[in-house]
């Protein structure tokens, strides 16, 4: 099940990229970090492109984490707002929705919709590689708090 949603996710992504044109407006970076639940660290992929002229960035994206009784893996469709953007750091502020696939060695899985509240700190903007801070709360059945640093190119 996890497979196929990825393999959905990915395919989704080709097809919302019609030339390499708009792949050229596309930042894709990694990530990693911790979820509070048991302090279980986390690795993840992203894409990030802006919306238009504005501020606005949609940020899809997700991330694996391998628990003491399974694995979880996210898949979220995270928009979010950039503030002070002229100096060397900038701030954003956003959210989205998710999808939670969670694959338990005993039980089988669940997946549940999910909802995403993010805030972050970005490095060095308009460089070639630009690292990040991220915190989120995903909000579903089972509440997670989230840490993350990241790279983006």
């Amino acid at each position: 099940m996890r497979r196929l949603l990825l393999c959905s996710f990915a395919a989704a992504g080709l097809l919302l990229l019609p030339s390499a044109a708009a792949l050229a407006e596309w930042d894709f970076g990694a990530r990693g970090g911790v979820y509070s639940e048991e302090s279980d660290a986390f690795a993840g992929i992203e894409g990030l492109t802006q919306m238009g002229a504005s501020q606005w960035f949609f940020n899809p994206n997700s991330e694996f984490v391998a628990v003491d009784d399974g694995d979880l893996v996210t898949v979220n469709g995270d928009f979010h707002y950039d503030f002070a953007t002229n100096g060397p750091t900038y701030v954003w502020a956003g959210g989205g929705p998710a999808l939670i696939v969670r694959d338990q060695d005993v039980g089988g899985s669940e997946t549940d919709p999910g909802l995403n509240l993010l805030s972050g700190v970005g490095f060095n903007k308009g460089g070639s590689v630009t690292p990040y801070l991220q915190g989120k709360l995903l909000v579903s059945d089972e509440n997670e708090g989230v840490l993350a640093f990241g790279v983006r190119f």
